[in-house]
Order: C-alpha cells, then sequence, then structure tokens
C-alpha cells in the first residue's frame, strides 16, 4: 500500500506569485528528498498549481507535513491563495490522471 497526496493552489494574485513559488519549491525540494518518498510531480492545470506525492506509508507523510519548508508554506498557505488537497492509499503508484480525476471530484477545500 502506498498514500497518495495531490494539493491544487490557486494564487490570490501575480503579485504573490514570488512567494508562492519560493515556498513551492522549498516544499518539493523537501519531499523529494523525506524518507519514505517514492514519488513527487508538479503540473498547472487550468491556472491550478497541482502537485502530487506518492509515500510509502502514513507516517512518513505526516512528518513531512509538520516540518520544515513544508510547514512554513502551510502557514502562508491562506494569506498566498486559495486550494484544495485530497489524498488515499492504494496498492501501487498510480498515474497523474487518475489522481488528477480523483482530485477533481473529491478534493476538499484548506
Amino acid at each position: 500500500m502506498v498514500y497518495v497526496s495531490m494539493t491544487g493552489f490557486r494564487p490570490r494574485s501575480i503579485a504573490r506569485l514570488p512567494m508562492f513559488w519560493w515556498r513551492t519549491i522549498r516544499s518539493f525540494k523537501q519531499a523529494q528528498r523525506a524518507p519514505g518518498n517514492l514519488a513527487t510531480a508538479v503540473r498547472v492545470v487550468g491556472g491550478i498549481y497541482h502537485t502530487m506525492t506518492v509515500w510509502s506509508d502514513g507516517a512518513s507523510v505526516r512528518a513531512y507535513v509538520a516540518s520544515g519548508a513544508h510547514l512554513k508554506a502551510m502557514k502562508d498557505f491562506r494569506r498566498l491563495g486559495s486550494g484544495a488537497t485530497y489524498g488515499y492509499t492504494c496498492d501501487e503508484i498510480p498515474t497523474w490522471d487518475a489522481v488528477y480525476q480523483l482530485w477533481t471530484r473529491f478534493g476538499r477545500e484548506v
């Protein structure tokens, strides 16, 4: 079993993009190095910036979310924009499209 997470973020304005990118790049690099991370991906769809991560277990993703650059990014989240997230467990690493379809149906605003 793996844990899959997708977040979609829409910046409030162009003026907020530099801080958004600063937080995103640092968080993405943290995810790539984090224990238990199996896959990372980023795409922009319809003006929404998406990150997808796949983890070996829930404890690994919880440790990532609660530390470092990601924790700082979460503190700025609402100030910089709005978004939705969706996470679930499955048997194998899914395709981007499969996760995106689930995110569009079940993603909840954060």
